[in-house]
């Protein structure tokens, strides 16, 4: 089935409809629904806006790894991507997973200091006493916690906590020549 190249294009700019283009109904509901959130919580903590982007980028270059696999005659099976554990998650990112694991690690740490130790330290020099303090730290919890779990989740796409494994960096496929 020839799809026309320009369109493909198109398509693969709008997270999901790439996929979607190619029949794969589930990957596509599924980065459209991960677009839309990442959104929603960049909304809340505008940090963490930047992963919208990584899903834009995740999509638009998914989209031309499975024309490759088609091309190949080994097409991806049509399945959401919801990984089950961190094994699953791992097949999903892209083989150079550190710089999306260094990446999580500098925004946790970032979204720690902006929202919970920069305005903890500013309450303690200017004084206000133990119940700002108490108040700001309650206010900032939430951005605490997604900090620390961006932290972890980069630690853990870096390999920082878990024995070294080898892999294989063979690539069997051909590359992708355009429609």
């Amino acid at each position: 089935m020839k799809k026309n190249a320009f369109l493909t294009f198109l398509f693969a700019c709008i997270p999901g409809a790439g996929q979607m283009y190619y029949g794969y109904m589930k990957r596509g509901l599924s980065l459209i629904t991960y677009c839309c959130l990442t959104i929603m919580v960049g909304s809340v903590i505008s940090p963490l806006l930047v992963l919208a982007l990584i899903v834009w980028m995740f999509s638009f270059f998914d989209t031309y790894d499975l024309i490759r696999y088609l091309v190949a005659g080994d097409p991806k099976p049509d399945e959401f991507l919801v990984p089950s554990n961190l094994g699953e998650l791992k097949t999903i990112l892209p083989k150079q997973h550190k710089l999306i694991g260094w990446g999580c690690i500098i925004l946790g740490v970032w979204v720690l200091y902006d929202s919970v130790l920069s305005p903890v330290l500013w309450q303690l020099f200017d004084w206000l006493g133990c119940s700002g303090l108490w108040y700001t730290i309650t206010n900032n919890l939430p951005s605490a916690v997604v900090a620390v779990l961006l932290v972890f989740a980069g630690t853990r796409l870096l390999g920082l906590g878990s024995p070294r494994r080898p892999h294989n960096d063979t690539d069997d496929l051909p590359p992708y020549q355009g429609q």
